[in-house]
């Protein structure tokens, strides 16, 4: 199976995007263009509907961004662009349901004065009322379902989402489409000097080759950014919950499902090779010590560190996703990875580990981590 999209395409798809989006007036046609692509038409009624969507959104979210600087309406345009590319005819109400998932989350009324809201709102209420009562209902559920109320914990989260994608599958569909565009957008502010296919080949130096000196790049260390390392692992963290998840529910998942899950999963190992090869390239760059982390991690896997969650046992990596990723207020968070990001040997050892955990999602169908659930984090032991 081919991923969707690779990171050059979702490049260019944001490019494209965002030339539209600064024209003056916006070319909203263009744009729904760049979301249906070459294979997907659309009546003219559907047509009508989301291109009043992005009108919508476009009003909405004028010129907010996301953490790392683009526009933050790409993100629900682009996975939009991800559901259409997935399927081979994906339904109106699915598409609107991906343009409008984040709507309870990022267009609320404490980011606008009273008399813009009251507009927005009306005018959401003017797109509600146009189409049929019976969509109307179930994009309005989907919404719901979607939207992570406030002091959730994210795996409780996750299993209100999927008990209800057991009636209604397209929630699983979107949220991985979702999850796949957080993730691609990660390399939106962090140039790509690493050529990923050799990531292989500079493991297979690491320990096999004795004449191997190191990842040497004639580029200097890239400058700080809004996310660092330690908060993309978390991103890759989010991934491993849902996709577990998702597995455990042995929902029947369609073609279009399917498609997106595996370039998740792929999207998700580009993202631990990078993370893996700055370490490296950067700050572990002694070969002795790039050898004794990826056997730390070949071992921690064949114990079946990476089968299940682990509290305690001789490996740093044992309790590591109860310890690094969960917490219990954003304060916490912060330090958590502030201190994750100090240690760079932790890091590059969970960035081999999550590649090793993707890579299972990809060899496996039945691959999932036991102690993963709604209810949290649980340990096995």
């Amino acid at each position: 199976m081919k991923p969707l999209i690779d990171t050059q395409e979702f490049l260019s798809l944001s490019s494209f995007l965002n030339y539209q989006l600064a024209g003056e007036p916006v070319n909203w046609q263009g744009i729904l263009n760049l979301v249906e692509g070459n294979h997907l038409v659309l009546d003219k009624v559907s047509q009508g509907f989301l291109m009043e969507a992005l009108e919508y959104l476009g009003e909405a979210y004028g010129n907010q961004k996301r953490w790392l600087g683009p526009l933050a309406i790409l993100h629900p345009i682009r996975a939009s662009a991800l559901l259409a590319r997935a399927h081979d005819r994906p339904s109106t109400l699915d598409l609107l349901t991906a343009l409008l998932h984040d709507k309870e989350e990022d267009l609320t009324p404490g980011r606008y004065s009273p008399d813009t809201w009251r507009r927005l709102d009306n005018r959401y209420r003017q797109l509600l009322e146009k189409i049929d009562s019976q969509a109307n209902w179930f994009l309005n559920e989907r919404i719901a379902f979607l939207t992570k109320p406030k002091g959730q914990k994210y795996t409780e989260y996750l299993g209100r989402l999927l008990t209800q994608a057991r009636i209604t599958p397209e929630l699983a569909v979107i949220k991985l489409a979702d999850r796949l565009d957080n993730t691609l957008d990660l390399r939106i502010d962090l140039q790509d000097f690493t050529d990923r296919a050799r990531c292989f080949q500079v493991i297979f130096d690491i320990l096999f080759v004795n004449s191997y000196k190191g990842l040497h790049l004639s580029q200097s260390h890239p400058s700080a950014s809004r996310i660092n390392g330690a908060r993309r692992l978390f991103q890759l963290y989010k991934n491993v919950v849902f996709l577990s998840m998702l597995r455990a529910e042995k929902l029947p998942l369609g073609d279009a499902a399917q498609k997106l899950f595996y370039s998740l999963a792929v999207a998700s190992i580009r993202e631990a090779q990078t993370i893996m090869l700055h370490i490296f390239a950067y700050h572990l760059t002694s070969p002795a010590d790039q050898r004794a982390l990826l056997l730390e991690a070949m071992e921690y896997s064949h114990s079946g560190g990476c089968d299940s969650i682990r509290d305690k046992g001789p490996s740093v990596l044992d309790g590591l996703f109860r310890r690094h990723f969960v917490y219990e207020n954003k304060e916490m968070k912060r330090k958590g990875l502030d201190d994750l990001y100090h240690d760079k040997r932790l890091m590059g050892l969970v960035a081999v580990t999550f590649l090793i955990i993707f890579a299972n999602f990809i060899n496996s169908e039945e691959y999932v981590i036991k102690g993963i659930s709604a209810a949290g984090i649980n340990a096995q032991d």
